[in-house]
């Protein structure tokens, strides 16, 4: 079952940086690698963060457990629904297919749908945490009645 999850999460998180690099088709190999880097880095960062955030206050065991597995299988729902976006509007402003008011408008939305995005990966997270805990909770519940 572990080695069928972590496929499953390296498959969707090369799947989301292959995503990504197919998009930036304009660019240049080696400035097309670091953007996907970046941005991998940059989502995964910002992740880590809502994580350390949502995780206030919740047992420490469940905290260190779950955090790759939650934080690799949020990475590319991030990557897919804030960063590809982004990039593609930032290589529509490059190839002179939109002006700066546009972009600026653009940039603005994308930001306000990212803090969405992340307000609800908080939530889920924090109820992720909070359902490991009552799992355990119960299971030791269980065993101290048999």
């Amino acid at each position: 079952m572990n080695t069928a999850l972590i496929t499953f999460m390296v498959v969707i998180n090369l799947a989301s940086a292959f995503v990504i690099f197919k998009v930036l088709s304009n660019i240049e190999l080696k400035n097309k690698l670091i953007l996907v880097a970046i941005g991998e880095i940059v989502m995964y960062v910002i992740l880590f963060v809502v994580y350390g955030i949502s995780s206030a206050g919740a047992n420490e065991t469940i905290v260190n457990s779950s955090r790759q597995i939650i934080l690799f299988t949020l990475l590319p729902i991030n990557i897919i629904c804030i960063e590809l976006p982004i990039m593609l509007t930032l290589k529509k402003l490059q190839q002179g297919d939109i002006d700066n008011n546009k972009f600026k408008r653009r940039m603005s939305i994308f930001l306000i749908i990212g803090i969405i995005i992340l307000i609800l990966e908080f939530n889920y997270i924090r109820d992720i945490q909070t359902g490991i805990s009552n799992f355990i909770s119960n299971s030791n519940y269980i065993n101290n009645i048999e």
